[in-house]
């Protein structure tokens, strides 16, 4: 047979990566494009689907096939994964009418996900999406455009969710993946796995809203226009794609039920597999990227984004020094907080600087810095931040715990997972064993082999496993363990004895 391959691409916070493999799962290559966060107000969170997405795709697109010199008719499909959310309403055109609006990170639609609450009535949406509607969900996000662009929402033929917009790009199709919809409360009937027309009345009409398939559904080819765009071949197969976690979790394994992906990113984010759907834990239940699996799934807001605050306001002459290609700045940081004792030498943070998804679930809570005093240095800062992003990770596992999800199977993916001293951090706070796999290409390798599994390129969902080959494995120091029991409780009391006063200053 002849040999075919490949190509995955992922759209990140801030940065997209591609890659190309071949069947076996062996990467030919990378690349990588940066691209900035918008934040026009504060609270709000966007991307620029055409200048960053779209650009980066076709940039990355060409350098892959110019790197490995593959003719373009031997990619066999193509898989896409975004950010989660990622709404951009389009025109008939499928042209976008305004940035994307992203996922929890962007909180703009509290009053609106607090007027579907009330309107629907807790019992309803329960029943629908198994927790309470919040900002996370895509329902508050676009009713917050009609709200307040109403010209906008006048002229949208369709909202485009997640990895939906650059997939429509490519084939003219407008779909959106099960695991990506799980979020798209309160119009989704979980149930019948489509749109509910009596609650899309609430934020939209149900025509506005794409198609429910699969993740890996091949979901058309790439059209002739975006074949001379990007340099695909005409035809070429594009399976309707899903959200980075979800796509993540694929590339290191995360394929059977009771496995659980931690990924340390920019946020931190969970997904923890099931046999059967399960919306009793807190977090977000749905069908996994995977068939016939389902998964609970959660993120905080701002974790390895904390960890970039420190370097660049604390640790400027080490980005420098970076620049003139000295040592990296976060692995010096790393190791200034290694020997740090358990409580950091009594300071602790809060890792709220952009609100707080889970667990508490609270857009206006903010980052504090407690116990500074004269004598803590850079390093003890440094600790303080990982032990406060660990005590995050601690409740949101807690949540999956006290329904039975068994913490053996935990694989840690992600760039924090480069500090061994945060990693180690984290076990030691959860009591928990981390597995690292030994090499993590992220979101757009799992995206490729997601296409793979749609093409039956990749005859199995066994086959991925095989592929995922173990760095190290994180073992916790139970001493330690028992000893941050005392500091996990003044964590949460932090956050409780301070809220008002954290809601003061958004008045």
């Amino acid at each position: 047979m002849e040999q075919t391959y490949l190509l995955g691409f992922d759209c990140g916070t801030h940065e997209s990566k591609g890659v190309i493999c071949d069947p076996d799962g062996r990467v030919l290559a990378i690349s990588v494009r940066s691209h900035p966060l918008e934040i026009p107000r504060p609270g709000f969170a966007e991307h620029d689907p055409v200048n960053s997405w779209w650009k980066d795709f076709k940039e990355i697109v060409r350098e892959l096939l110019q790197k490995t010199q593959i003719v373009p008719d031997k990619i066999a499909a193509v898989g896409i994964s975004t950010v989660m959310a990622g709404i951009t309403p389009v025109d008939i055109n499928g042209d976008p009418l305004r940035n994307a609006i992203l996922y929890g990170i962007d909180n703009r639609c509290i009053k609106q996900a607090e007027y579907l609450n009330r309107q629907i009535g807790e019992r309803r949406i329960l029943h629908h999406a198994g927790r309470k509607l919040d900002i996370e969900m895509f329902g508050p996000k676009i009713l917050w455009i009609r709200e307040n662009e109403p010209d906008i929402f006048a002229r949208t033929h369709k909202f485009t969710m997640a990895s939906g917009f650059l997939t429509s790009k490519l084939t003219g199709c407008y779909c959106v993946d099960k695991y990506s919809a799980m979020a798209a409360q309160p119009m989704l009937n979980r149930r019948t796995m489509d749109w509910d027309e009596d609650l899309c009345r609430l934020v939209c009409p149900k025509e506005m809203l794409p198609e429910i398939v699969d993740t890996s559904q091949i979901i058309g080819g790439v059209t002739k226009a975006a074949a001379q765009e990007t340099g695909l071949a005409e035809g070429t197969p594009v399976i309707c794609g899903t959200t980075d976690a979800g796509a993540e979790a694929v590339s290191v394994g995360v394929i059977y039920p009771e496995e659980m992906m931690v990924m340390y990113g920019s946020t931190t984010f969970f997904l923890y597999t099931t046999r059967k759907y399960n919306s009793g834990s807190g977090m977000w239940a749905g069908d996994y990227t995977i068939k016939n699996l389902y998964c609970n799934s959660g993120g905080m807001a701002t974790t390895g984004a904390l960890i970039s605050w420190i370097r660049d306001t604390m640790a400027r002459e080490l980005c420098a020094a970076e620049e003139q290609g000295k040592e990296n700045a976060y692995t010096i940081l790393s190791r200034e907080a290694r020997n740090i004792p358990v409580g950091s030498n009594g300071l602790m943070i809060l890792p709220y600087f952009m609100g707080e998804r889970m667990p508490v679930n609270d857009p206006l809570a903010r980052g504090m810095i407690f116990g500074l005093n004269l004598r803590h240095t850079r390093g003890d800062i440094v600790h303080a931040a990982y032990e406060g992003i660990g005590f995050g990770i601690c409740q949101n596992l807690d949540l999956l715990k006290r329904q039975g999800a068994n913490m053996e199977n935990i694989i840690a993916v992600g760039g924090g997972t480069k500090s061994r001293t945060w990693l180690q951090i984290v076990s030691d706070i959860c009591g928990i064993k981390q597995t690292v796999p030994e090499v993590s290409f992220g979101a757009s390798y799992g995206d490729a082999l997601l296409a793979g599994l749609g093409t039956g390129v990749i005859s199995k969902p066994d086959d991925i496993k095989k592929m995922v080959k173990v760095k190290e494995v994180i073992e916790p120091d139970f001493e330690k363990t028992k000893e941050y029991k005392k500091y996990k409780s003044v964590f949460g009391e932090l956050y409780n004895r301070n809220r008002d006063l954290m809601y003061f200053f958004e008045n």
